[in-house]
């Protein structure tokens, strides 16, 4: 992992996708990938299962998931690096108590503790040379009995290609020098918008499946992560 190559996938615009412009140079993603109109199902588990304290939603995009755990009873400060993102939220769910932020996940600028830290798709889109100071980073912001959900993209036939689809082994190596213990892992399935990535799709040649309501089924790792005590 020293000196890694920059690949598309690094230089995606984020902030662009919000604005109708595509999210990488080599296909038409102008529609947000992540955005299927409701919470993530995967998260959705989680926030039911988990003691309802202060959150943090590491890139939030348009805030289904940090106002899920709001209705739940979170106390939710939820971060993006798009400002158009962050704009959005600050006007739909200007009703809840969620905070909303822009910042960088490597460096969010935020000086306090959480009990649990959610990232549902942001691992894999974070440049490889930046993610050991996003697992530091996390590190800092959390209780020393806190939870940090990772999920993201798992290399798998019918997944998302690498570079984006990442090993395990990868994700383990990275949290444990940056004090985090591996407390769980497994297999789950994000769901995306399909008509978003159909360009994608073919560009690439992949075969992702697709549910009975016409969302991407995308293989992912869900990792907890503990505080390395």
């Amino acid at each position: 992992m020293n000196n890694p190559t920059v690949n598309e996938f690094d230089k995606a615009d984020f902030q662009g996708v919000y604005e109708g412009k595509t999210l990488i140079s080599s296909a038409e993603i102008t529609a947000v990938p992540w955005d299927i109109g409701q919470p993530q199902p995967v998260v959705q588990g989680i926030l039911e299962k988990g003691k309802k304290n202060r959150l943090l939603d590491v890139g939030c995009g348009l805030g289904l998931n940090a106002k899920q755990a709001n209705d739940l009873g979170y106390q939710v400060t939820a971060i993006d690096s798009a400002a158009k993102a962050i704009e959005h939220c600050l006007n739909v769910h200007q009703e809840t108590a969620i905070q909303f932020q822009l910042a960088n996940a490597c460096d969010t600028g935020l000086n306090e503790k959480f009990d649990i830290i959610l990232d549902s798709a942001v691992y894999h889109s974070i440049p490889s040379s930046d993610r050991s100071a996003y697992m530091k980073e996390m590190r800092r912001l959390a209780h020393d009995d806190a939870e940090f959900h990772l999920i993201t993209f798992a290399p798998s036939q019918h997944g998302m290609p690498k570079p984006l689809a990442i090993e395990l082994s990868e994700i383990i190596q990275l949290a444990e020098i940056n004090d985090w213990a591996i407390q769980f892992v497994e297999r789950v399935t994000y769901k995306g918008n399909a008509g978003a990535i159909s360009d994608f799709q073919k560009k690439k040649s992949l075969s992702i499946l697709t549910d009975e309501n016409g969302l991407t089924c995308l293989p992912s790792w869900h990792v907890i992560l503990k505080v390395k005590i």
